[in-house]
């Protein structure tokens, strides 16, 4: 007897659906989920973040060590910017001379941030070895805990460090992620803002040219 109910009851839910399917176009089911898509992205930092680490594996966002000779004309003498790192170590520009410097400006909320973070780690952990290559991930916050416990949950090993000095705006505009390098001559030779993938063979021998 319940199973002559059940029975029933799958065909009616299979004959409501079959209406709703005649309601309601293909297209517009379409138009439906596009929508919701996007206002997933749109709402949820995460959802975007996924987006573009999605597209960075189509190839997409990938990052042209050729295009850093302007930088260099445009920010002729770069000031001793200070930093602080976990432990509250004071660094800088002029103390990290010598050394190939790739720096990072993010924040845990940003999506491109997010997106590009584990391409970035993969990156460090081919010069985490070489003491001729120093990685700053700063966070633009200044909100160190947010910031450990975002590195702590991803699985992340990377230098946080903080702003401890003003940054002019040739370096950081209004726009994150941007991330600059600096040669061993304290020269600034890229600068790229937005989400990148620099787990690249071509930015990883960009690197290794200048260690």
């Amino acid at each position: 007897m319940q199973r002559c109910k059940a029975a029933k009851y799958l065909q009616t839910l299979k004959y409501h659906f079959m209406i709703q399917q005649k309601k309601i176009p293909v297209s517009n089911i379409f138009s439906i989920l596009i929508m919701a898509l996007a206002l997933l992205v749109i709402f949820n930092p995460n959802a975007k973040g996924y987006l573009i680490r999605g597209l960075m594996s189509l190839g997409f966002f990938q990052p042209d060590p050729r295009g850093y000779v302007k930088h260099q004309e445009n920010v002729a003498n770069v000031p001793d910017i200070q930093f602080k790192d976990a432990a509250g170590n004071a660094t800088s520009l002029s103390t990290l001379k010598s050394k190939v410097v790739f720096i990072n400006y993010w924040a845990t909320w940003c999506p491109p941030c997010i997106a590009e973070m584990p391409k970035i780690n993969e990156l460090y952990k081919k010069f985490r070895n070489d003491p001729k290559v120093a990685f700053l991930l700063v966070d633009v916050d200044n909100d160190l805990p947010k910031a450990k416990a975002f590195m702590l949950k991803n699985r992340y090993d990377l230098p946080l460090y903080l702003q401890d000095s003003n940054v002019p705006g040739t370096l950081l505009g209004g726009t994150i992620p941007t991330t600059l390098v600096f040669d061993k001559e304290g020269k600034l030779i890229y600068k790229h803002s937005g989400a990148a993938d620099y787990s690249s063979e071509e930015f990883e021998k960009f690197m290794r040219n200048l260690d």
